[in-house]
């Protein structure tokens, strides 16, 4: 009577043996997509985060070159201020020489 009941049992058991080693291939399976996501997100704090840092230089940087372009539009009007006032005086020394 024995017989029978483990003849009976060893395909079963061969079936769960098989099942299980599915389901162990799954979980690896998703262990490294686990991985895989954590990794990805700690990439993406990392891309946020130097994102975050090109933003705030890139803030500045329009800042300081607003800051120059002034300087320099300054800068150039003070040099036809000069470039006319020279002009005028020597107008003004040639019109009395005559």
């Amino acid at each position: 009577m024995s017989a029978p009941a483990t003849e009976g049992s060893a395909p079963g058991n061969r079936r769960l043996q098989q099942t299980q080693a599915q389901v162990d291939e799954v979980v690896d399976i998703m262990r490294v997509n686990v991985d895989k996501v954590l990794e990805r997100d700690s990439k993406l704090s990392e891309l946020d985060d130097r994102a975050d840092a090109l933003q705030a230089g890139a803030s500045q940087f329009e800042t300081s070159a607003a800051k120059l372009k002034r300087k320099f539009w300054w800068k150039n009007c003070k040099m036809w201020a000069i470039l006319i006032a020279v002009i005028v005086i020597i107008l003004v020394i040639i019109i009395r020489a005559l």
